[in-house]
C-alpha cells in the first residue's frame, strides 16, 4: 500500500511539473509577475538594423500594472526623456520643459498586455510556441520561449499615413501589431521577463531588450511616478499645434518648409504624430491650394542614414505621392496634385 501512495505521489508531482513547464503556464505567470511585482532596474535595449547596431540606456521602476517610470540615460541626444505610465495611460515629458505628450504605448517594451495577448493567439491556434532549454541571465535561471505568428496579422503604421482629424470620433484603443516572432527569457523564480527578443515582421530590424540591473521590491514613493509641477499634459488627438515654430518646440528638430508652393496656396493645419519616444515623432503639415490639396511629412532620425525605404504608394489611385531621405530628415508629400508639381514641392524643401 505504501509503495501504491508513494507512486501516486510521484505522478501527481511529475504531472504538476509538466503541467507548469507549459508555454502557456509560463506566459501566464509572466503576466502575472508584471502585473504585481514592484521592481527597479536600468534596461539595455538594441536596435539591430542591417549591420548596424542603435542602443539605448534606460532606468525603469515600475509598481505593478499601477505605474511605470523610464528614463533614457544613453544616448545623450535623448537623455532627460521620461516615460510615465498611470491611471490606464503613458505620457512623455522631457525634463526641464513645461509640456508633457500623452502617447498610446512604448513600441519596444514587453508588457502585460503582448503577454495576455500571446496567451489567446496560442489559445486560438495562432501562435506557435517552443520551450528551449533553460539559460542564465543576471546570474538568474530562466526559461527561454519561443513564440511565432502562424497567421501573422496586421502591420505597423506607415510612413505617410495622414493623421485622423481631431473632430473624428475616437475609435477603439490602438494595440501594437503582435510581433511575428519574438523570445522570451522568464525569471523562474519570479516569472519577470527578463530578456525579450522582438522581429515586427520578417525582414524588419530586430529589437532585443536586456534587464542588466534588477533590484526586486524596491522601496517607490509615489511622486516617482508625477510630473513636476506645472507641467501640462498634452492628450492624444489635441497633437495640432497653431505655428511651426510650436511644432519645433514640441518635436525638438527644426522643420523644413517648401520655398515654392502653388498659386493660391494655404497651410491649414501642422500635427504631431507621436510614436512613442521623442525619435519616433513625424509632423504633418496639411495645406490647401485651388487645385486640390496635399500633406507634407517629415520625420527626423539621427543616425539612420542610408537605411532608408519608401513606403508602398498610396492606395488610392487618385492621389500621388513622393518620398525620400536627405541625411537624417524622412519626407513624404501625398496629396491629389499633379505628380509634376509635388516633386517640384519636394525639390524647394530646404
Amino acid at each position: 500500500m505504501r509503495s501504491l501512495l508513494a507512486l501516486f505521489g510521484l505522478v501527481l508531482l511529475t504531472g504538476t511539473a509538466w503541467v507548469q513547464d507549459t508555454p502557456a503556464r509560463w506566459l501566464q505567470r509572466a503576466a502575472q509577475a508584471e502585473k504585481t511585482l514592484s521592481v527597479a532596474g536600468v534596461r539595455l535595449t538594441e536596435f539591430q538594423i542591417g549591420n548596424r547596431t542603435e542602443r539605448i540606456r534606460e532606468r525603469f521602476w515600475r509598481r505593478g500594472e499601477e505605474a511605470i517610470r523610464i528614463e533614457v540615460l544613453e544616448p545623450e541626444s535623448f537623455r532627460d526623456d521620461v516615460m510615465i505610465f498611470r491611471e490606464g495611460r503613458w505620457v512623455r515629458h522631457k525634463l526641464g520643459t513645461q509640456e508633457a505628450y500623452e502617447i498610446p504605448f512604448l513600441p519596444v517594451q514587453w508588457s502585460d498586455d503582448l503577454l495576455e495577448r500571446a496567451t489567446e493567439l496560442l489559445q486560438a491556434g495562432v501562435l506557435s510556441a517552443e520551450m528551449r532549454s533553460e539559460e542564465s541571465v543576471l546570474g538568474r535561471s530562466a526559461v527561454v520561449l519561443q513564440l511565432r505568428l502562424e497567421r501573422p496579422g496586421g502591420r505597423p503604421p506607415r510612413f505617410g499615413v495622414p493623421p485622423r482629424r481631431p473632430e473624428e470620433a475616437p475609435g477603439p484603443p490602438r494595440k501594437r501589431p503582435f510581433p511575428f516572432r519574438a523570445t522570451l527569457w522568464i525569471d523562474k523564480a519570479t516569472g519577470l521577463c527578463l530578456k525579450h527578443e522582438l522581429e515586427l515582421r520578417p525582414g524588419a530590424p530586430v529589437v532585443r531588450s536586456e534587464i542588466v540591473r534588477l533590484d526586486l521590491n524596491p522601496r517607490l514613493t509615489a511622486d516617482l511616478f508625477q510630473l513636476p509641477e506645472g507641467v501640462s499634459v498634452r492628450r492624444l488627438g489635441e497633437n495640432e499645434y497653431r505655428s511651426v515654430e510650436e511644432a519645433e518646440r514640441a518635436v525638438g528638430f527644426r522643420l523644413r518648409l517648401p520655398s515654392y508652393l502653388p498659386a493660391g496656396a494655404v497651410r491649414e493645419r501642422i500635427l504631431v504624430q507621436p510614436r512613442g519616444s521623442r525619435r519616433m515623432q513625424m509632423v504633418a503639415i496639411r495645406y490647401r491650394t485651388p487645385q486640390g490639396s496635399f500633406t507634407l511629412f517629415q520625420s527626423r532620425r539621427p543616425g539612420r542614414g542610408g537605411e532608408f525605404r519608401p513606403p508602398a504608394p498610396p492606395p488610392r489611385t487618385e492621389l500621388n505621392a513622393h518620398f525620400w531621405q536627405e541625411g537624417d530628415y524622412w519626407f513624404g508629400i501625398v496629396g491629389n496634385l499633379p505628380k509634376a508639381e509635388i516633386e517640384r514641392i519636394a525639390q524647394s524643401i530646404r
